[in-house]
């Protein structure tokens, strides 16, 4: 098999349009990055046609796999080691746990790398243990920690349940007129909420052995504890209302009697595994799933359990490192190998559906024929991944629409999303494949995109006018991230498909996309991205989709945007995006240069007419310098967006795909 791959390469060499010369002293450097990356890129392509990425989020993510193993009563010690060299590999120097790679420190996501640490069996007089339970104490302790921390103590009895917000199962039963019922929430939180109704109803509690606690991770003696929800936005708002509304709820769980709650369980149980059945969702949805089956009773080989365990085991990566962390007991240094150390870490999802049709579209972009056996082969994986046969959750909101998206992940039929449906689309569009064979796909795939469009005029990921704010202010929410509204960063991706298939400001959905366009506009020239960090991202989406439709680069709008994307260009020609832009709701620079922000930045550019500007140019060699000995860049920094100030990933295909797209639009345009 590894011969045949060699030689498609091979074949693609002969047959492989050059990048255009452009009248500048550089265009052979331009031509060799370019034609660098292509070879690259197509030598991480899977044998089945595809490109998969790793993502990596933050360590609780692999905290929480350990919580998992030890309450299900099957511990993989192996895993658990490698899980615990991976959370002490990332360990700040303070002692800490970030969200992202050199950002602040996060209380909540210390107080789990820490308990991780213990299960797994580290010394907790260890300098990596004693510098994070310093902060953890002097940050306030585990009172102050978020919701799904302490759902996570709470399962080990170390912190009681009253501890956490009431999540009664009942509530699967509301009806989808009440102001607040599952489809309210968005789909990232109704996967999780609903095997949680489940596991916060039974309240189930798995002591550990040893008489285990995390009594030094609690700032106050036992009897002045205060878990209790607060709010600064005073008595009359919703925030004190869902606070005072889960006190009932608590008082309520104290009656014996709940007629309706085995049936609630049951209907809970019904639906969570209706949809792990025919998923790889995200991580807390798999898990939930196997600890609420768990708190039914169920064993652990039962489906129920064994499914989203085994996917979440697939997504974990091993590997060896000569760099082995401080904490690693002696007994364990001698179970390595001359020094080396297992690390594991545990994705959060998945994404080949995503990084496919971008490494696609950056490669004919790049001058690779669209018939190229290797991009006809990812295109009819692609085609076989459509979702054909499942009315999924989009449904509710969206009753006259008919399947034929795509999802992120291998297989997710409850929950595909527009976001990858306009990427698929725009990569079949222009592969040479046979009109029937791409033919029904693109009809399916553009009805379902077209019927998702919210009445605001814009486009959400997975859901059609989700816009109930109610559901970010109940106690369950303190991370913010429960709903899925329109956002600029997907409209815009949305418009440069719509104008690249003809449509203009006639048609109704553009007409209504763009007046969302306009209205989201920042004060200082950006747009805002949901899923991409932040402006730099959102900014490129828009500015190509009106590029696309023809809107004159001389437009105010568009004159705003590159105003402002000229003022925040870094000294060395690049640009950098810090995630605090989110918590902050403006543009933060981030400390360095970053090659997949500096090419959304260069795309940007170069949308909006400015490709012969310093600008332009500048950026262009930025890239063009770093491109390193494989043919690719290097980059550590987080650049995608999970929920915004909470949740942040850094997708490893970015640095692979993005900056060779940018060069190859950059030099085509300069050819134009």
């Amino acid at each position: 098999m590894k011969n045949t791959q060699v030689h498609e390469y091979e074949l693609i060499d002969l047959t492989i349009k050059a990048p255009p010369r452009v009248d500048s002293d550089e265009s052979g450097d331009l031509r060799g990055a370019i034609s660098e990356a292509v070879f690259s890129l197509l030598s991480l392509q899977k044998n089945d046609g595809y490109w998969w990425f790793t993502l990596e989020a933050n360590e609780s993510i692999g905290a929480e796999f350990v919580f998992l193993m030890h309450f299900l009563g099957e511990v993989d010690d192996n895993i658990l080691q490698g899980i615990a060299n991976r959370i002490l590999q990332v360990q700040r120097e303070d002692g800490t746990w970030a969200l992202y790679k050199d950002g602040p420190a996060d209380l909540s996501a210390t107080i789990e790398c820490y308990f991780a640490l213990k299960l797994a069996g580290r010394d907790i007089d260890s300098e990596p243990l004693k510098k994070a339970r310093e902060f953890i104490l002097a940050s306030g302790g585990i009172v102050r920690s978020r919701v799904f921390t302490r759902i996570h103590l709470a399962m080990f009895g170390l912190v009681p349940w009253s501890s956490c917000p009431e999540m009664p199962a009942e509530a699967i039963f509301l009806p989808n007129w009440f102001p607040i019922n599952i489809y309210e929430f968005s789909s990232w939180a109704r996967a999780t909420i609903v095997p949680l109704l489940i596991f916060m109803s039974i309240k189930p509690v798995r002591r550990l052995s040893n008489n285990f606690n995390l009594d030094e991770l609690f700032a106050e003696p036992h009897g002045e504890r205060d878990y209790s929800f607060k709010t600064k936005k005073g008595l009359i708002s919703w925030e004190s209302f869902f606070i005072h509304f889960d006190k009932i709820l608590k008082f309520y769980e104290k009656f014996p009697l709940k007629p309706l709650r085995n049936l609630a369980i049951n209907r809970c149980a019904k639906w969570t595994w209706d949809h792990v059945e025919r998923t790889q969702d995200i991580y807390p949805a798999l898990a939930y799933c196997a600890l609420a089956f768990k708190a039914l009773g169920k064993p652990n080989n039962s489906k129920e359990i064994q499914k989203p365990l085994e996917v979440l085991k697939s997504w974990q990566q091993c590997y060896v490192t000569n760099d082995v962390p401080a904490a690693v007991s002696e007994e364990r240094r001698i179970k390595l190998s001359s020094d080396t150390c297992t690390i594991i870490h545990q994705q959060c999802c998945i994404s080949p559906v995503w990084d496919t049709p971008w490494s696609v579209v950056a490669l004919l972009d790049a001058g690779v024929p669209a018939d190229a056996p290797p991009l006809l082969k990812a295109g009819r994986w692609l085609i076989s991944k459509q979702i054909k046969d499942l009315r999924g959750d989009w449904a509710v909101k969206n009753p006259k629409g008919m399947p034929g998206g795509w999802s992120f992940e291998f297989k997710n039929d409850y929950f595909p999303d527009v976001d990858d449906t306009i990427e698929v689309l725009h990569c079949l569009y222009r592969l040479a494949l046979p009109d029937p064979e791409k033919d029904e796909p693109i009809r399916r795939g553009m009805a379902w995109f077209l019927s998702m469009q919210n009445d605001d005029g814009g486009w959400g990921a997975f859901d059609k006018n989700q816009t109930c704010a109610l559901v970010n202010r109940i106690p369950f929410s303190d991370h913010g991230a429960c709903l899925d509204p329109s956002s600029p960063d997907i409209t815009g991706r949305a418009l440069e498909l719509l104008a690249g298939r003809g449509m203009t400001m006639n048609d109704v959905p553009v007409k209504r996309a763009v007046e969302f366009i306009l209205r989201t506009q920042e004060p200082f020239g950006g747009w805002f991205a949901r899923w991409g960090i932040n402006y730099i991202y959102g900014t490129w989406c828009v500015l190509t989709g009106l590029a696309e439709l023809g809107w004159s680069p001389a437009g105010r709008e568009v004159k705003k945007a590159v105003h402002w994307l000229k003022q925040i260009q870094n000294e060395d020609g690049g640009f950098g995006e810090s995630p605090q832009s989110y918590p902050v709701g403006t543009y933060i620079r981030w400390k360095e240069s970053v090659p997949t922000q500096t090419a959304w930045a260069l795309m940007a550019l170069v949308a909006a007419g400015e490709v012969r500007s310093e600008a332009a140019g500048r950026a262009a060699r930025f890239l063009m310098d770093r491109i390193n000995g494989r043919g690719t860049w290097d980059e550590g920094c987080y650049t995608g967006t999970g929920f915004p100030g909470h949740f942040y990933i850094r997708y490893h295909g970015y640095r692979h795909f993005f900056p060779l797209l940018a060069l190859a639009r950059y030099s085509r345009s300069l050819l134009g």
